[in-house]
């Protein structure tokens, strides 16, 4: 079928046929004919691409890059979801659209250019997607939203009825709203919309959680967990999202259940996030941290660094106020209505989604830099023998129990004098750690390598030491001869 048939994707628009159905018994599909995925060159867009592509349908991919690795038998349309000239292109010729194109931004104070490009994105761009849908004749709009849409608060059990956020907190969830309405909205007039909320995306090659992951493993980060161990929230393995894509997709007519909706779609297994991320920890050799810290006490935190960043210039905090909320509270929707009204379930199952995701996180790893540890036993006696100095110079009756019980022939002032003379040292070798380590190339851990320092002194500086020397002198070594 050629692409500017339209009297032949008219009729084939038309042609429902009958599937067998789930609890709803059978339901009627259509055939997707020529496919147009936005966003085709990342993470979700272009796993939905390939299996498209798979099942053997005619696809084009629309971003302002090219699907790397190449998509072989795709039609790459490169342009700006935010022009409607380029979104005009793009639509031309297309029976189905999936919108998985976004911008990222969980921002809660953004600059004027962040708000820009993310309203741009995720507001215009669907504007613009469904005026060029509209004006070629496309059939379908498969839209990809956020669970984050309802999160107002505590969300246990939730479903497709629970109202918008009131209040947003972040970039993110606000234009995901914006663009959500508008999709839904646009329902009718010759072109059926739809809307899919997943969790948490993850899985190979996933650019974001699990990457972030492996980068506070290896710059030695996760040393606690904050939240109360019973909240859990949604998360999708990546096949299992787009294939709740293509099923919404082949079940949005204008008069089925879909048309005008939204719906859940998860792994349908909520979790802790500490949980699940386990596996992925002790896979790489790193212990779950014992440590819990109290979730509002974390978020109080973040929210000001933040605000700080934003405000100040001062360095971004390792996590924003809206990853905390979604790790310390319980978030997890029902996926009922999914089942109910285009019979999807998840078909793999987060044990299933372990093993190649233990694999990627472990490929991650072995690929950066690493933060050697000092023996446990300089972690006991130094931290140890820093907190009773620092009781016996700043509490009067921790001295007293300690002259009185020990020994009186150290006066406090002493006492006080080699506390103060232990912390000058132990900040001073902390920034001559993050020196070196910057110095050497480490960038990825020099910061890493200044805070345990600081907690360490000598103990962590002599490691970085001998890290360094390995790296000058396997630098120095000359290149094996090739055959």
């Amino acid at each position: 079928m050629k692409p500017d048939d339209t009297a032949a994707r008219g009729a084939l628009r038309q042609l429902p046929l009958e599937f067998p159905g789930g609890e709803g018994g059978s339901r009627t599909t259509t055939p997707l004919g020529s496919c147009l995925v936005t966003g085709g060159a990342g993470y979700l867009g272009r796993q939905l691409a390939a299996e498209l592509l798979q099942r053997g349908l005619s696809v084009r991919v629309f971003d302002l890059r090219a699907p790397a690795p190449p998509l072989p038998g795709a039609d790459v349309v490169l342009g700006d979801i935010a022009r409607i000239e380029d979104v005009r292109r793009a639509c031309s010729g297309v029976d189905t659209i999936f919108h998985t194109a976004a911008i990222l931004d969980w921002s809660r104070w953004p600059t004027p250019a962040q708000r820009e490009r993310s309203v741009g994105v995720n507001v215009r761009g669907v504007e613009n997607l469904v005026r060029a849908a509209r004006e070629t004749g496309a059939a379908r709009l498969v839209h990809t939203s956020s669970n984050n849409v309802t999160l107002d608060g505590p969300v246990v059990d939730g479903d497709e009825t629970r109202p918008y956020a009131a209040r947003t907190r972040d970039l993110y969830t606000e234009t995901k709203i914006r663009g959500e309405r508008i999709a839904l909205g646009a329902n009718g007039e010759g072109i059926a919309t739809c809307a899919l909320r997943p969790g948490g995306i993850y899985g190979p090659d996933d650019p974001t959680i699990l990457p972030a992951l492996v980068r506070n493993l290896a710059a030695g980060r996760y040393l606690a967990t904050f939240g109360p161990r019973a909240a859990r929230s949604d998360n999708i393995y990546v096949l299992n999202l787009v294939d709740a894509e293509i099923e919404a997709a082949r079940h949005l007519l204008p008069a089925s259940p879909l048309a005008g909706q939204a719906y859940f779609v998860t792994d349908g297994q909520p979790i802790n996030y500490w949980e699940f991320f386990r596996p992925f920890v002790e896979s790489v050799g790193v212990r779950q941290p014992r440590l819990n810290l109290p979730g509002g006490f974390v978020h109080a935190i973040v929210t000001a660094w933040e605000l700080a960043h934003a405000k100040l210039g001062v360095p971004p905090p390792p996590l924003l106020s809206l990853e905390v909320r979604k790790v310390a509270i319980s978030h997890f929707n029902r996926i009922d209505r999914a089942r109910r009204d285009f019979g999807w379930t998840p078909k793999i199952s987060p044990a299933e989604a372990l093993p190649p995701c233990i694999a990627y996180v472990r490929r991650l790893m072995s690929e950066r830099e690493a933060v050697d540890r000092p023996h446990w036993a300089w972690w006991v006696a130094i931290l140890a023998g820093m907190t009773l100095t620092g009781a016996l110079a700043l509490s009067g009756a921790a001295y007293g129990w300690f002259a009185a019980n020990v020994t009186s022939l150290l006066p406090r002032p002493l006492i006080g004098a080699i506390f103060g003379w232990a912390c000058w040292l132990h900040v001073r070798k902390g920034l001559r750690a993050v020196q070196l380590a910057e110095r050497a190339g480490l960038h990825e851990t020099s910061l890493a390598w200044g805070w345990q320092t600081f907690l360490l002194g000598f103990a962590s500086l002599s490691l970085l030491e001998r890290c360094i020397a390995r790296r000058e002198a396997a630098a120095r070594e000359p290149e094996a001869p090739r055959a």
